[in-house]
């Protein structure tokens, strides 16, 4: 029961579209497959630090007003240069051949950081860990429960990553500058929005 119900909650995960969806997006259509699956990684591992840090009683750190700023802040500076970044590029379709170890974990890097330093994942994985906690109070069940929600969220993001593939085929270099582009806007108005949230 704990395994389908946090594997559900997992998998509901997908109907929140932050800046880690749009880089996940952007670097699989653009990189291709390893890319996306390296960005993935990112995300996956810093989840579980995530939980990590509500399993040992840290996370209460996490929520007092000062960490959230400079959390928030450094956040908020990463999607500001990653958005500039994407208004400035100019869209060139590389075969995964192109994408090397050190490629790899810079996009793994990426996917680490920009869901590690937004207030809200942390907002969210406190208040799944503390519905699990009083849902599952025997740590067997509670890890389970916490286990099969990160594997709904890891199976959202690999679909995710196969639909970028699927599309990547048929998407023009022209097309592809213009969604980077509109990708850039958004994480620049992502930044501003976290900015004033941790302010």
């Amino acid at each position: 029961m704990s395994f389908l119900e946090g594997f559900g909650i997992g998998l509901g995960m997908i109907i929140f579209i932050g800046p880690v969806f749009f880089l996940l997006l952007n670097s699989a259509l653009q990189y291709g497959v390893k890319a996306g699956l390296a960005v993935v990684f990112g995300i996956i591992i810093s989840d579980i630090v995530c939980v990590a840090l509500c399993y040992y009683g840290l996370s209460s750190l996490m929520i007092i007003k000062q960490n959230q700023f400079w959390i928030g802040g450094v956040g908020s500076i990463l999607l500001l240069i990653l958005g500039i970044s994407y208004l400035m590029k100019k869209a060139k379709k590389n075969t995964e051949s192109t994408i090397y170890y050190k490629g790899m974990f810079s996009f793994f890097i990426k996917g680490f950081s920009i869901n590690f330093f937004n207030p809200f994942v942390f907002v969210v994985w406190i208040g799944v860990y503390n519905y699990g906690q009083h849902r599952y109070p025997e740590s067997q069940s509670l890890l389970l429960f916490i286990g099969s929600v990160l594997l709904g969220i890891f199976c959202t993001d690999i679909a995710k990553v196969i639909l970028s593939k699927r599309v990547q085929k048929i998407v023009s270099s022209k097309n592809l500058t213009v969604f980077f582009k509109v990708t850039g806007v958004i994480l620049i108005l992502f930044s501003i929005r976290l900015l004033f949230w941790v302010w």
